[in-house]
């Protein structure tokens, strides 16, 4: 009975082809981009020890997942999700689920670098301030894995490569929430300090859902930066998130400059869009990515506070909606 479920679970998303494109569909609009150029200038959205609320209905979950894009010539594109499509997507996810596959069907493994880096550079210090004790460590060896993965976004955050030339962030690392787009969207992968063991690498496309573009939803505080080419041809495991311990890694701006610091810790799903920790962080940490114990990407970190700090979950929708995004681009 259990595989008969499952194979009309795989029918059922399989017969989505047709309009699951609409994810992949990104048309452009005439309207070009807003940019704000500047480091360290990122917004993020505001903490509260609530959960936010937001209108939830199916057609108000299709619309916020609606994607928007912009490349470096601020061409603009947006794609969209019929809530029909939605709810069909979502009714077999939670099949999947209930028989305890989703985690097996939706991750995606390490995939090993092939570009050997190099390594030059010194450093300066910045000082700040964590929860309570301060309990990260500094990574040193920012070119083994997993942190070779990880790296430093222009703009003032961090990001991890999913694919080789495909970085996941948080929304507002990408956009202000309010219409307009960052406009230094360079990575560096395994920086550390001012050494850039495979250099920086320019960024051709920005991806993040409408809801966060538009509206600063935290709930859809997601994006995608592609890069113009791969910095060494390694990317990290990424999947759905299914608790326990994690780890986020990340450039905080209280520490010495452009290096890269660790915490872990024990992690809650607090609702179906964000998982909340008292992992250390600071600013600058925006868009780490939340790693469990085998180093696979289960979330990514977006707010923080003296009392706990929260990210956007990766569910099943949200993996499919990225897989989509890199799909196209």
């Amino acid at each position: 009975m259990k595989f008969r479920i499952l194979s009309l679970s795989i029918m059922g998303l399989c017969s989505l082809g047709v309009q699951a494109s609409d994810l992949t569909q990104f048309t452009e609009i005439a309207q070009k981009a807003d940019f704000i150029d500047g480091v360290n200038i990122v917004e993020p959205p505001e903490f509260t020890n609530d959960d936010p609320t937001f209108s939830d209905s199916v057609v108000d979950r299709a619309d916020a997942m609606g994607a928007i894009a912009v490349d470096r010539e601020g061409n603009q594109s947006t794609a969209e999700i019929s809530a029909e499509t939605l709810q069909a997507l979502e009714d077999a996810i939670k099949t999947f689920d209930d028989l305890g596959l989703d985690a097996t069907l939706f991750t995606t493994p390490e995939q090993e670098s092939t570009v050997k880096p190099k390594v030059t550079g010194e450093e300066e210090d910045i000082q700040g301030v964590v929860i309570g004790r301060d309990d990260r460590t500094r990574i040193t060896n920012t070119t083994a894995s997993p942190y070779k993965y990880i790296g430093h976004i222009s703009v003032g955050c961090t990001g991890t490569l999913i694919g080789s030339k495909y970085v996941l962030t948080a929304g507002h690392c990408v956009a202000n929430g309010r219409g307009s787009w960052y406009k230094n969207l360079d990575f560096a992968a395994g920086q550390n300090g001012s050494s850039k063991p495979w250099g920086t690498t320019g960024w051709k496309t920005a991806v993040t859902t409408k809801a966060w573009f538009n509206n600063r939803n935290s709930n859809y505080d997601y994006a995608l930066i592609v890069l113009q080419k791969a910095p060494h041809g390694g990317s990290s495991g990424w999947g759905v998130y299914s608790g326990g311990t994690h780890s986020v890694t990340g450039y905080p701006g209280d520490k010495t400059r452009w290096t890269l610091w660790t915490d872990s810790g024990a992690t809650n799903a607090i609702s179906s869009y964000r998982v909340c920790y008292t992992i250390d962080t600071a600013g600058g940490e925006s868009g780490s990515g939340i790693r469990d114990s085998k180093n696979i990407v289960r979330g990514i970190h977006t707010t923080g506070s003296s009392s706990r700090n929260c990210g956007t979950r990766m569910t099943s929708t949200v993996y499919n909606t990225v897989k989509q995004w890199i799909s196209t681009h």
